[in-house]
């Protein structure tokens, strides 16, 4: 298992944040090439990085003809949705409006909310994250995309909408699991070890297909 650390933050700090999401996904094959040649693979990825993960497996599979066993998706709407969640202008808020928009989302402790340093620190990341997103313009495609199914996860209480326009992705099989919680239910453990077991059983099942 591999994780995907962004520039900008963790042991990449000191790193500039990225301009957009084709740069990031080209980052991450860059990164992952060596790693998944000749060796079967899937990605995950949650809110934000449900985006990330499938522009970068398109990528893949038009540059490379690679493409992941199983795409699983979290807590985001299709890409090429109406319905996909309206990024606020994060410069255009107060301190306090901001702080509300991380309510709103939940996930994050309301303590780590009110401590002032946490948020100004939280800022400039969500800042960066936010203009990536806004910049991500994706119509619906004419046809598939992708040929492997994809799952998609959803908290019960999340405010995402359109999890079904992923099917018009892929020629593959579209399974929309929901759990209680809200836009961060993973962080739930009983959520956590759901998602951890079903994609154990998918990608087992998954490689059997492909022998």
């Amino acid at each position: 298992m591999h994780a995907v650390r962004l520039a900008g933050r963790e042991t990449r700090l000191e790193e500039p944040f990225a301009n957009d999401i084709y740069q990031i996904a080209e980052e991450i094959v860059t990164a992952l090439l060596p790693i998944i040649q000749d060796k079967a693979f899937a990605f995950f990825g949650h809110s934000f990085g449900s985006y990330i993960a499938f522009v970068t497996a398109l990528q893949l599979k038009e540059k490379y003809k690679m493409e992941p066993l199983h795409l699983f998706v979290s807590s985001a709407s299709a890409p090429h949705s109406v319905f996909r969640l309206q990024i606020p202008d994060f410069n255009k808020l107060s301190e306090e409006q901001f702080r509300d928009h991380l309510l709103v989302f939940g996930g994050t402790p309301k303590h780590l909310i009110q401590d002032q340093d946490v948020l100004r620190q939280s800022i400039p990341l969500l800042k960066a994250d936010a203009t990536v997103m806004k910049k991500f313009d994706f119509d619906k495609p004419s046809e598939a995309l992708l040929s492997r199914d994809i799952t998609c996860f959803v908290g019960s209480e999340d405010v995402i909408k359109d999890i079904e326009g992923w099917k018009d992705l892929t020629s593959g099989k579209l399974d929309i699991r929901e759990l209680p919680g809200n836009h961060f239910y993973l962080m739930v453990p009983d959520n956590e070890d759901f998602i951890t077991n079903y994609i154990a059983k998918c990608l087992e099942l998954a490689s059997l297909d492909c022998f």
